[in-house]
């Protein structure tokens, strides 16, 4: 399809530019670039020059001298009275090709000649017009004018197609009988020089025309300075009129002698006397100012260069052909403009602007043709594409009204049917549970889903599908921010295996979150260009469950063993008779590790309560619990010398919803750590409030005590929610010193169980502490129970 495009494109280039040149000579065409260059030569009118002087036989003249023909002793008299002004010569526009009935007169008139410059015309035959030849030519004046004159030349003056005269010739005549211009004697413009550098043009007939120019005029009849001929026959033009001029000897409009030159390029088609042409001319030729008209092979390459650059430029710059178009008829009408002003040549424009209008339409047409049946393919093979569950329900059919309409609909359904194909897929691929990265060859990730964004802890600013924080990474650079435990390869192996290889190994991400990456091909578009699914599969929980697997085998082989042992070796140290292990002494101690595996028995049941017990959250004062929690650990505190006091607001309406039995017992555990770490005569003080400003749902409940305190790294390693702060440490488990049935629980098991207690009410477990200071925590709870918690 695009091959036979752009043959029809090379058959456009050369095609167009010989039609235009075909159409450059048809009278239609060419009328167009006439009528631009007689408004351009209106635009630019020359100046009459003052030494130029028109002597008209005009009516008047002919009023006082009598009817025309005048005897030709009157041009003698005309010509003696022009003789003491020296005139730079004299163009009489007279025919004297034949004798008159008086010779007398014919030898005034030759004598005259004798004594001024005189440029006599050649009269013009066509055929028939003489008895000697029927073909045209020139007839020369009688052999005594011709050699008293100072030179012959034709006048002709050529008229377009539409009988406007706007071009004459330097040298016409019949094959190797060609005449100079008269007029370019008296402008003192060699003819032959100039007309030999030009192209020779042959009419049907066989006349030869050479050196071709257009001519500008001053104005309309009567632009050029014209005095009467009898006046300067009479003596009444001043004499300074007449000293050293051209004189232009001639009929003008008044006397109907002839028939006038319809001309163009003075305003509005009008006529002028063939003398006042001749002015024009010869004036034009004196000056420079003659307009050359380009023909041949710069005509051609005229048309063909802006068609070619046209049809260059519109495979270019496609989207913008008619931006190019347009540009292209603008640069082609100034550079005409430009030169003609400039250099005074003229360049035809409508041939290579049409040729640039119907490149650009021709071109458009084959160009959407060809769009239409790539689109027509397209959408057929679109339509072909197998999608298995993904094939979305298919429209019902839209009559078309014509094949144009067909082909979109049939397009309109294939891209609609892509569109909701993709939109499946990219929904599927976001909504799947595991964590989904879409890479390139080269490891830069284009699409990410849910999963992925929150196990990465990269979720964009809104949340959205189309907003991935994850876009333009890489997959190395992604998983160069975690920790892995795996042998790492060795750099020149890095630079060159495939990122692909050697990412499956076990990675921890810096919030603790344990990973591990895995890589699949998914289609290979062309020669190595293949897409990437990268599966990031999330082991944390898996991880943390053996942790806290371990550490529960460890305090149940260890921790509740160790007072069973107790028990053993009291017993076996009163079989072997140790005297110092009386009965009381027996009794007490092993009352002691009884009750020690007791509580470890109660915590370890609390705690698997916080976690999994069915929470029955109500409506409840917040002081209450904190109240029944003092009340449970009163005499604890009375016994080890600590004073207690709770701060609760008195409103009734400080209420949240709660576990009141659980929420109770992690108050507990916290009031029991502050007293087990508090000295005697040392005071622990529990508060409720209400969330600050900007936080008035939700409630604190704190517990500050004056004990021996922690540093930060202790504090913010029982605050993590990981399994290493579940368990207690291996024998800190119990108060030594504390009394019988009153020993403190740990640390670790206790706010183990206060952190399940929050996180099931959908807090945050806070606090602080400082060494020898004391140490605060603090349960943020909300006063309304999450409904994403329910």
């Amino acid at each position: 399809m695009w091959r036979r495009f752009h043959a029809e494109w090379l058959l456009m280039m050369a095609l167009l530019p010989l039609a235009m040149w075909w159409l450059q000579g048809s009278s239609d065409l060419s009328q167009i670039d006439l009528k631009v260059y007689d408004h351009v030569m209106s635009e630019a009118r020359a100046t009459p020059s003052s030494d130029i002087l028109v002597v008209g036989i005009d009516q008047r003249s002919l009023d006082a001298l009598g009817p025309w023909p005048w005897p030709r002793s009157v041009h003698a008299q005309l010509l003696e009275r022009l003789a003491p002004m020296e005139p730079k010569g004299v163009l009489l526009d007279l025919f004297l090709d034949t004798p008159s009935v008086d010779p007398e007169q014919d030898r005034l008139l030759a004598r005259a000649m004798t004594r001024v410059p005189v440029y006599l015309p050649l009269h013009f035959t066509g055929p028939g017009d003489t008895p000697l030849d029927n073909v045209s030519g020139f007839q020369e004046p009688l052999p005594e004018f011709a050699r008293s004159a100072k030179a012959l030349g034709h006048v002709n003056i050529t008229r377009d197609g539409d009988a406007v005269a706007r071009r004459m010739f330097l040298r016409e005549g019949r094959q190797g009988k060609l005449q100079d211009y008269l007029g370019s004697y008296l402008a003192g413009h060699i003819a032959a020089r100039e007309a030999d550098s030009s192209p020779l043009r042959q009419r049907a007939d066989g006349w030869q025309m050479q050196g071709e120019f257009g001519i500008p005029l001053a104005g309309p009849a009567g632009s050029w300075r014209t005095v009467p001929y009898v006046s300067v026959l009479r003596g009444e033009v001043p004499p300074e009129l007449l000293r050293h001029k051209m004189i232009l000897v001639g009929a003008v409009g008044s006397s109907r002698l002839e028939d006038e030159l319809s001309v163009a390029g003075a305003g509005a088609i009008t006529s002028l006397p063939s003398i006042e042409l001749h002015a024009n001319a010869i004036d034009a030729l004196r000056h420079g100012t003659t307009v050359h008209f380009v023909s041949g092979a710069w005509l051609a390459a005229w048309i063909a260069v802006p068609i070619w650059l046209a049809l260059a430029l519109f495979r270019r710059y496609a989207r913008k052909a008619w931006t190019v178009a347009l540009a292209l008829v603008a640069i082609c009408v100034g550079f005409s403009l430009g030169l003609f002003g400039t250099a005074h040549l003229w360049l035809p424009p409508s041939a290579p602007v049409l040729g640039i209008i119907l490149g650009y339409i021709l071109w458009s047409w084959r160009r959407l043709d060809a769009l239409i049946h790539f689109f027509q393919q397209s959408a057929a093979a679109l339509n072909a594409v197998p999608s298995g569950a993904f094939d979305p329900e298919r429209r019902a059919p839209v009559r078309a009204w014509d094949d144009l309409h067909a082909h979109t609909l049939v397009l309109d359904d294939a891209i609609d049917r892509i569109a909701q194909i993709r939109t499946l897929l990219s929904m599927s691929l976001w909504q799947m549970p595991v964590a989904l990265l879409v890479c390139r060859d080269d490891g830069t990730i284009t699409t990410s889903n849910a999963a992925a964004r929150a196990l990465l802890n990269a979720e964009a600013a809104g949340g959205a599908e189309a907003d991935d924080p994850l876009r333009g990474r890489t997959v190395e650079a992604l998983l160069a921010q975690t920790s892995s435990d795996g042998a790492a390869a060795p750099p020149e192996c890095d630079a060159m295996r495939h990122w692909s290889e050697g990412i499956g190994v076990e990675r921890t991400t810096p919030d603790g979150k344990v990973l591990r990456a895995q890589a699949a091909a998914l289609n290979r578009l062309s020669m190595g260009d293949t897409n990437w699914l990268v599966v990031l599969h999330d082991l944390t929980v898996e991880r943390r469950a053996e942790q806290e697997r371990e550490q529960w085998l460890s305090f149940m082989s260890h921790d509740m063993r160790t007072p069973q042992v107790n028990i053993l070796s009291l017993l076996d140290l009163r079989a072997h008779g140790a005297d110092w292990l009386d009965q009381p002494k027996l009794t007490e101690s092993l009352r002691r590790e009884a009750e020690r595996s007791l509580r470890l028995a109660d915590d370890f049941v609390d705690l698997l309560k916080a976690r999994m017990h069915s929470y029955r959250f109500v409506q409840m004062p917040a002081g209450t619990i904190a109240l029944d929690a003092v009340d449970q650990v009163w005499a604890h505190a009375a016994q080890r010398g600590v004073k207690l006091s709770a701060e609760v607001p008195t409103e009734e309406d400080v209420e949240l919803w709660t576990d009141a039995p659980l929420l109770t017992r992690a108050a507990v555990n916290l009031l029991n750590n502050a007293i087990r770490h508090s000295s005697s005569g040392a005071s622990i003080r529990l508060y409720v409030s209400v969330g600050g400003e900007g936080a008035a749902q939700r409630v604190l409940i704190a517990v500050s005590d004056e004990g021996s305190g922690m540093s930060p790294e202790v504090m913010e390693a029982l605050l993590r929610k990981d399994a290493e702060a579940v368990m207690p440490a291996r024998g800190s488990d119990t108060d030594a010193a504390a009394p019988s049935g009153f020993a403190a629980r740990s640390h670790g098991v206790g706010l183990a169980i206060v952190r399940a207690v929050v996180d099931r009410h959908g807090g945050r477990l806070d606090g602080h502490s400082e060494p020898g200071v004391g140490t605060t925590f603090v349960m943020d709870l909300p006063r309304h129970f999450p409904a994403d918690l329910t």
